[in-house]
């Protein structure tokens, strides 16, 4: 028993772990017509130190709340140690600083005053080395990152854009006990329960993926998959916005709402609901246990016929959105999907409590005929963008629909509290 588990340990470990390429992107059409005849809220921009400065007390009672729920909802969560929860008697010094480690992010996150320029357009440019600390800037390195000045005024939009994309920067590196962190050995999250710990990118994915759906065989044999966190990180930066809103700090009540949206859009993947879409139980459980007598050739391509439809479809949408925004090609039906305002494609938010049984099971219900349709493609990897009439963008355009709908209504839902 002890074999088949650190072999289904590696199974897992060996799958890419991707989400939305281009949250900003998706997010920029989402938004395109989202306030349709009324005009984009204004924002002043403000410093996170700034912020925090000022709400130091509502920001220790936040903190709190958002712990105690997470702690009822995950039994897998150990709770914040006393000596890194958030404290009002915080020096100004040390503000920022204190406010990562009690939300148990990454201690070396950023949060540089800037905006994603999507499109892209003039203006002074941030470097990559003060937005991130990737050592592999990856995708990154395409897109136009602009440097705000605190007091100046921009458009909602442009910080929700941006701050969908963010928490992939780094905000949820390093932070297991086996990730070679200060910060591992002290947040109380253990080991990695799955992605490779050595992979500078992966060491995110338990934050960024929610398995629930999974047959109870194998939550029984691989009881680790249980152990995500993205629910957590939507809490919390939930709740952070509802208090900067509340408090009158719109800006950083859009940017936290923004990163609280990463990680739902990151559900309504299904690859981020599923592990292996289209393989039994019996399957699964069939290729570790002959691997573990040395054959390899099932387990192997079984990897490789996924791994390589998960990245042709990441890889793809990534090009596409860019390819559409940059044309301004609104009449393609996969930017339509994305923009549409149809009675169809309206849901209303159910709260966290509910985002399992509503976000996280279409996701992996669309699993096993998603990963049907990519294979009857026969397309080995992105090489190019098809005519709008080709299948994969009926494919992509029924996925983005989805993320396009939950991200309206967890706005409208937000707006109204």
């Amino acid at each position: 028993m002890k074999q088949f588990i650190v072999s289904v340990v590696i199974l897992v470990f060996t799958f890419p772990i991707f989400s939305w390429n281009n949250h900003a992107g998706i997010t920029y059409l989402i938004l395109k017509d989202h306030w349709k005849g009324k005009p984009t809220p204004k924002v002043k921009v403000e410093s996170l130190k700034s912020f925090l400065s000022k709400e130091k007390s509502s920001i220790q009672e936040t903190l709190s709340i958002s712990e105690e729920w997470a702690l009822k909802k995950l039994p897998h969560l150990t709770p914040t140690i006393e000596s890194l929860k958030f404290s009002k008697t915080t020096k100004d010094a040390d503000l920022v600083l204190s406010f990562y480690k009690a939300l148990r992010v990454n201690p070396n996150h950023k949060a540089a005053l800037y905006i994603q320029a999507v499109p892209k357009r003039n203006g002074t440019k941030l470097p990559l080395d003060q937005l991130t600390t990737l050592n592999e800037k990856g995708k990154l390195v395409n897109e136009t990152f602009l440097s705000l000045q605190e007091g100046q005024i921009i458009g909602a939009d442009e910080v929700l854009v941006s701050a969908t994309d963010e928490p992939d920067y780094d905000l949820d590196l390093y932070l297991f006990e086996d990730n070679g962190s200060e910060v591992g050995k002290i947040y109380g999250f253990g080991s990695q329960p799955f992605g490779n710990p050595a992979i500078e990118f992966s060491s995110q994915a338990p934050f960024h993926m929610g398995f629930y759906y999974e047959p109870g065989i194998i939550f029984a044999l691989a009881g680790f998959l249980k152990q995500t966190y993205p629910e957590y990180r939507i809490h919390q930066f939930t709740e952070l916005s509802k208090l900067a809103f509340r408090t009158g700090h719109p800006y950083w009540g859009y940017r936290f709402a923004g990163w609280a949206l990463h990680y739902i859009q990151d559900l309504t993947q299904p690859y981020h609901s599923s592990v292996l879409p289209r393989v039994s139980a019996a399957k699964q459980i069939g290729v570790q246990l002959v691997s573990i007598v040395g054959y390899q050739s099932p387990k192997n391509n079984m990897i490789n016929f996924i791994s390589g439809r998960h990245t042709l479809i990441e890889e793809y949408q990534y090009y596409l959105i860019r390819n559409l925004i940059e044309t301004k090609n609104w009449d393609h039906p996969v930017a339509n999907s994305i923009t549409e305002f149809s009675e169809q494609s309206f849901v209303k938010w159910q709260g966290i409590d509910l985002l399992r049984g509503n976000v996280c099971k279409e996701a992996y219900d669309a699993g096993d005929p998603m990963d049907e349709q990519l294979e009857n493609l026969d397309i080995p990897k992105y090489e190019t963008l098809y005519e709008p009439t080709h299948p994969i963008h009926t494919i992509l355009g029924t996925l983005l629909n989805n993320t396009s709908k939950h991200t309206r209504a967890y706005l409208d839902a937000l707006k109204s509290n």
